[in-house]
């Protein structure tokens, strides 16, 4: 059984809203193959993230302690995070965006719905065939 979980996919969730971190968690862990790590603030996900093997980022822009755009910059520059996909989660417009300096492909605005975050993750953790 252990083994089991741990052959599924880590997705790290930098969320500070505890309402929608229970959402990601309810919707990721219910209806995949995945497992999720919750961090509340960028600091705590830019000191664990390097070390904790994630397979996907959902990066929350307006976070405490370490803003989003800082921590996603941060984790393009770092070796051991560098080639993971960020999803970037925002309310903000495309402009504002760009004015931070943040410029990404990957984007779910808020709000969002569950099919639109499911075939996110889906398209960039694909299912992998056994045998």
């Amino acid at each position: 059984m252990v083994e089991a979980v741990k052959k599924r996919k880590l997705i790290a969730v930098v969320e500070d809203d505890p309402r929608l971190a229970e959402l990601f968690y309810d919707i990721l862990e219910g209806f995949g193959p995945w497992r999720l790590q919750i961090f509340p603030d960028g600091q705590s996900a830019k000191d664990q993230l390097p070390e904790i093997g994630a397979c996907l980022i959902l990066l929350d822009v307006g976070l405490p302690n370490l803003d989003g755009v800082s921590l996603y910059k941060i984790l393009r520059g770092h070796s051991s995070t560098k080639n993971i996909p960020i999803v970037i989660i925002t309310g903000s417009y495309d402009w504002e965006l760009h004015r931070m300096g943040l410029q990404t492909g990957l984007l779910l605005r808020k709000p969002f719905n569950v099919h639109e975050l499911l075939n996110i993750v889906e398209a960039l953790l694909p299912e992998e065939k056994e045998g």
